[in-house]
């Protein structure tokens, strides 16, 4: 079955490298409110926008040889952002608003937006159905071509669901999901055994 995804998420990282701890914090902070100006001036309603809090990592200098001398090189700051909203267009366009922001001396990572589809349970319990009925299809069509009749059902079981982009032939043993693409189908396999 065909489905539309209904959400979208965007997550971005912008990162600074400083020999100075405090003067790299000011440089995130004004990096920060760069990327926070964009996420206001374009997210509406149902948008949320969460901003995860400072990490920083010690670099250490390394000697001959690749040994660390225990002398400190630089300080890296981190923040990562994330945006969620129901408006697939405006995830779409953030992802690439926030690539431009690079021109601007923001050091920042876009990552690929990320697209979901809310309703899948209603989704798989209709494919079970479907798969179902097309295996006792199946299984009479055998049958008649044998010159047998099908009896009983004798067990079932419902297999792992593939969730791919459109024409798609990608599978996997645990089920999958692609988050990439905003029209996603959903497979699902049913396996059932009927006595003869």
């Amino acid at each position: 079955e065909r489905v539309v995804s209904d959400a979208g998420m965007w997550r971005g990282t912008v990162t600074v490298r400083a020999s100075d701890l405090q003067a790299g914090y000011r440089e995130l902070q004004r990096d920060t409110a760069r990327v926070k100006q964009m996420l206001d001036a374009a997210t509406g309603n149902g948008a949320a926008v969460s901003v995860a809090a400072v990490t920083t990592r010690t670099v250490y200098e390394t000697g001959p040889g690749g040994a660390q001398t225990g002398r400190v090189a630089s300080y890296e700051l981190e923040r990562a952002f994330e945006l969620t909203s129901s408006d697939i267009k405006l995830i779409a366009r953030i992802a690439g608003d926030a690539s431009s922001l690079i021109s601007e001396g923001v050091n920042i990572n876009s990552w690929p937006p990320q697209y979901f589809f809310g309703d899948l349970n209603a989704v798989k319990v209709r494919l079970i159905g479907a798969a179902t009925k097309d295996a006792q299809l199946r299984a009479e069509q055998f049958a008649t071509n044998s010159g047998v009749t099908v009896g009983p059902l004798r067990s079932a079981s419902q297999g792992v669901f593939q969730i791919t982009r459109p024409n798609s032939t990608d599978t996997a043993d645990y089920g999958s999901y692609d988050t990439g693409t905003v029209e996603k189908v959903v497979k699902a396999v049913v396996t059932v055994e009927y006595s003869v």
